[in-house]
């Protein structure tokens, strides 16, 4: 099922400003990518790692994008990117709205289960609507974006029903998949919550991830 190649071509004005990270499919088609780019990879990983880990304290940049803003995995990158734009921005702002409320909720549940704060910068971090967005024909409505959202999931689905891979199926980004391909999961969330409490340890621990993994 072919899909990258059917929304609205257009011209964007403003590289850098979609940082958005999806599923297991485009997972797969980043994590290829970069298997055949080794300088590439290993620069994408340490920005994964420190986006990852710091990620309750320091709203890092999207690990994929380079040191002019430019996407580095622009021919495989997610649905969501590619879709960055195309929202008309009453849509747009609304669902941003949504989002912040999301953090401003899972902040209260990290304070009361783990006793620390998520930084303030981190919870209200907003991607702000991308005016330079010039569209070829017209916005996508919210039933046609939904409509590719869906046929990833199928997709996905697929992969998990014919148990070719033994993680559980549930909703995770991009980041999460890669960390999850270098650690367990339940070790790296451990490791991400003792680094977001300790201060003392958090450089430390993340540099010697970064030399036993890769």
């Amino acid at each position: 099922m072919k899909i990258s190649n059917e929304w609205t071509e257009y011209e964007c004005l403003d590289a850098g400003g979609c940082e958005k990270l999806e599923r297991f499919g485009e997972f797969i088609n980043i994590y290829n990518y970069l298997e055949n780019k080794p300088e590439l990879k290993k620069m994408c990983l340490d920005k994964i790692i420190d986006y990852y880990f710091l990620e309750y304290m320091e709203k890092k940049p999207c690990p994929f994008k380079d040191k002019y803003n430019r996407c580095m995995i622009y021919d495989v990158r997610p649905l969501n990117c590619r879709l960055f734009g195309h929202w008309k921005k009453e849509d747009y702002n609304k669902n941003l709205d949504n989002v912040t409320q999301r953090n401003r909720e899972y902040r209260d549940l990290i304070k009361s289960r783990y006793g620390f704060d998520i930084s303030d910068k981190v919870v209200n971090y907003r991607i702000n609507y991308c005016e330079s967005f010039i569209p070829e024909h017209k916005y996508l409505s919210k039933s046609q974006r939904l409509e590719f959202a869906d046929r990833l999931m199928t997709l996905d689905s697929n992969i998990y029903a014919k148990g070719i891979i033994d993680i559980d199926f549930k909703d995770r980004g991009i980041v999460e998949y890669f960390i999850e391909s270098l650690l367990h999961e339940d070790t790296a969330y451990n490791i991400k919550i003792r680094v977001s409490k300790d201060a003392k340890v958090r450089n430390r621990a993340i540099n010697r991830l970064k030399k036993i993994l890769y």
